[in-house]
């Protein structure tokens, strides 16, 4: 059975498309020794085998969810890669597809999203494009099933074989490195050697353990500080800044060709929306509203009404049948009690509280499948950033509202390890769903009146207090550490 890998940036609609190939997920795992979610996934004619990589913009990693994709290539045995590229942003999604052609494996592009580029006024030729990166394009809409046809077609059909990996000239500096790392490289690899000393120069940290363990750590040193000194003198440049710029040159090369732009008057709605919720202004007080809304929803106008009457319920009717029930068979009176008293009072005194969480639940993923959480990550990073941390941060502690398991979970997209760890030890501090009926059993019992409001600064109180934790880490443990805050704003 062939094993196709399935590649592309983030928020590209590659999961849609794994969806729309498979049918469903075969099975969910980790990757060998990484906590990151690995799903495979079988074709539905069961003719071949779909991977699902994490999204990456580029093989040079800076989390460990990246890594995984430069780790699968090296070491991974595959039959072909479908990379998947958003029309609406093909420059940026190009520069990862440009580092998927030097690898040499047969590679196929579905180029997704095509009805929102045009809505843009952005028409892409694509069989120029094919032309120009001589691999097979295919336009699909991954989110409604448009094209995936063609694309199962063109994969079984191997319509992807590839003879030669894509060969751009970075210069002679370079061009001088590369033939002397592949002179001390010496053996074949299933890659081409080439690919390997471009992402090793490139400072790409996985690729540079990899060298580490076949060559001398005198060899690659010297490899690596001889190239970046020559480049440095003749391009005045580093070694990273001459690979993008000779990958962008070539892309933009592409992109002239192949796409035609038309001026679009209209402003689209996610513009429209994206100039409200995320003004410096009026962002933060605007998710505040949205929250107090949620939990207005969840504890006053919906959620209230629902639970009183599902408490009437086991109170009520449910108790007074089955007390008659007990009573025509003849149950003894302690079976009335441990039925009655015990296992409908208790089981009820916890269902009660179901309306409120799935409230709860089923708002926040609208707020998150909406794409409104990314933008919340964007306005709140200046608030996290003055307390030592960034926007993406924010998302785990929002998660951890739900549950505080896979907010802790939701923590491995931060790129720093010291970051990733504080935002871990901070999530529990915010108010997961379990801690949902404690708080309503506390605001019944000690206030007749603005409960929402209570619940809510509860949930304020928490935040306040990892905010001021955050800081103090800041000035402690993470005093050496950087911040890189990368996000992506989907329509």
């Amino acid at each position: 059975m062939m094993h196709i890998a399935l590649v592309g940036n983030p928020n590209t609609g590659k999961t849609s498309l794994f969806n729309q190939l498979t049918g469903t997920y075969e099975y969910v795992g980790n990757w060998s020794g990484v906590t990151v979610e690995k799903k495979v996934g079988v074709l539905r004619n069961k003719q071949a085998k779909v991977i699902d990589l994490p999204g990456v913009y580029s093989l040079h990693p800076l989390s460990r969810d990246e890594r995984v994709v430069t780790q699968f290539l090296l070491t991974e045995s595959f039959d072909e890669m479908l990379n998947i590229v958003d029309a609406s942003q093909l420059e940026r999604n190009l520069l990862l597809t440009v580092q998927l052609l030097e690898f040499g494996k047969p590679l196929a592009i579905a180029l997704n999203m095509v009805d929102v580029a045009e809505r843009r006024g952005i028409f892409i030729d694509q069989t120029k494009l094919a032309t120009m990166l001589r691999v097979p394009v295919v336009p699909v809409v991954a989110r409604t099933g448009k094209g995936c046809d063609q694309v199962e077609h063109m994969l079984l059909e191997k319509a992807t074989e590839q003879t030669e990996p894509l060969t751009l000239f970075y210069g002679g500096a370079m061009e001088r490195a590369i033939e002397r790392f592949r002179a001390a490289w010496g053996t074949e690899e299933k890659f081409p050697v080439r690919w390997l000393a471009i992402q090793f120069y490139e400072g790409n940290s996985y690729v540079r353990d990899y060298v580490a363990e076949k060559l001398p750590e005198a060899t690659w040193r010297s490899l690596y500080e001889q190239a970046e000194k020559e480049v440095q003198q003749a391009e005045q440049m580093s070694l990273a800044q001459l690979i993008y710029e000779r990958r962008r040159s070539f892309v933009k090369e592409i992109i002239e060709q192949s796409v035609q732009r038309k001026a679009i008057e209209r402003v689209t709605l996610t513009e429209r929306i994206d100039a409200v919720v995320t003004n410096k202004y009026v962002g933060i007080p605007i998710f505040l509203l949205a929250m107090y809304v949620l939990f207005q929803l969840t504890f006053d106008w919906l959620g209230a009404p629902l639970s009183d009457l599902l408490d009437a319920f086991f109170a009520g009717p449910l108790t007074d049948s089955m007390t008659a029930v007990l009573k025509a068979i003849g149950a003894s009176e302690f079976i009335r009690a441990l039925i009655v008293d015990g296992i409908i009072a208790g089981v009820g005194g916890v269902l009660v509280f179901v309306p409120q969480i799935f409230i709860l639940f089923f708002f926040i993923s609208f707020l998150e499948d909406s794409g409104y959480m990314a933008r919340v990550a964007l306005v709140m990073d200046r608030l996290m950033e003055a307390v030592g941390l960034n926007g993406k941060a924010f998302i785990p502690l929002i998660i951890g509202f739900g549950c505080n398991v896979p907010g802790v979970m939701a923590a491995r997209t931060i790129e720093q390890p010291r970051e990733r760890l504080v935002t871990m030890l901070l999530t529990p501090l915010m108010s997961c769903s379990a801690r949902l009926p404690v708080y309503a059993l506390f605001v019944g019992a000690f206030f007749a009146t603005h409960q929402a409001l209570v619940v809510l600064s509860l949930y304020v109180l928490g935040i306040s207090l990892a905010l001021i934790l955050a800081k103090l880490f800041s000035l402690t443990i993470l005093k050496e550490e950087a911040s890189v805050f990368v996000v992506e704003l989907p329509p």
